[in-house]
């Protein structure tokens, strides 16, 4: 997220900054968000979303976009990166 006009501290994502608002009202890990429920979040498959984590193997595109913690089978996005990923995942929506 980008850095404040009036203070040198980047701004803070908050679920009630969203508009429309977010789909998820509990979270199944506190402070981590899910492959799915993210997917669920922006409208695509979670497939997707995995390829944002990992990068796409068929088109050799190892830099991932989005951070993630892999715990056991599942990749859990920490709740700042989840929510900053969400909002320009939706920006780059309107402008299209």
């Amino acid at each position: 997220m980008p850095k404040s006009l009036t203070t040198s501290e980047n701004n803070i994502l908050r679920p009630e900054d969203f508009d429309p608002p977010l789909k998820r009202k509990k979270p199944s890990v506190p402070y981590y968000w899910s492959v799915g429920e993210i997917a669920t979040e922006v409208g695509v498959t979670p497939r997707r979303i995995q390829y944002e984590i990992k990068g796409n193997p068929r088109l050799k595109d190892k830099s991932p976009r989005l951070k993630a913690y892999k715990i056991g089978a599942v990749l859990l996005v920490p709740d700042a990166d989840a929510l900053e990923f969400i909002w320009n995942y939706r920006q780059r929506k309107k402008k299209s």
